[in-house]
């Protein structure tokens, strides 16, 4: 007989020791604790826009290139930024690139190359230290490369890569010109 209620002793334990639940304090009490255990918040660090608001990032930038010298809009080139992009990686799902569309309209002769428009991004994104910081504030964190689309009268011409780091220690003037230029890279093909 013993060898029979052996196997389910441990259910009959459980059984006999198990509160009353059909007690409506007991329940009060069970749901009470399930409640808080379930809503207990876990910590938030603090970081960049997780969802990129790319239009800000484009009035942003052209309230500091356009109309930002007059004389050489007028017998040079006009810039302006026409779009950005938060580019995802396929394999972890993370934002990875900051791509900017920028175009330039020459006006007399065609002086619109991949470099200058490259400068004038720059000179942008350094003008003062909210410029930066705004935008830093419109990207996720993980953002590492800034992808430069260059246009020339609405038409695609080249694109550059740089470290987004190196963007950033520019603007905040811990790199200088040389170095910022020897560290950026000019894709050989149609963007």
């Amino acid at each position: 007989m013993l060898k029979r209620v052996l196997p389910i002793l441990p259910v009959l334990v459980l059984f006999a020791c198990a509160p009353d639940i059909s007690n409506p304090d007991v329940q009060a009490a069970v749901i009470n604790s399930l409640t808080a255990t379930s809503w207990t918040p876990t910590p938030i660090t603090p970081s960049a826009t997780p969802q990129p608001n790319t239009a800000k990032i484009v009035d942003i930038l052209n309230e500091a290139i356009v109309g930002s010298d007059p004389l050489s809009e007028t017998i040079a080139a006009k810039y302006r930024v026409l779009d950005a992009h938060v580019l995802m990686d396929a394999i972890t799902q993370q934002a990875t690139t900051l791509r900017i569309h920028v175009d330039c309209d020459w006006v007399y002769s065609d002086g619109c190359t991949p470099e200058t428009t490259f400068v004038v991004l720059m000179y942008a994104f350094s003008e003062n230290d909210k410029i930066i910081e705004r935008i830093q504030n419109q990207i996720p964190a993980s953002v590492q490369t800034l992808e430069l689309v260059a246009f020339e009268r609405m038409s695609p011409t080249s694109n550059i890569f740089i470290a987004w780091k190196d963007v950033w220690d520019f603007a905040q003037g811990k790199i200088n010109g040389n170095q910022l230029g020897a560290r950026m890279m000019r894709s050989v093909g149609m963007p």
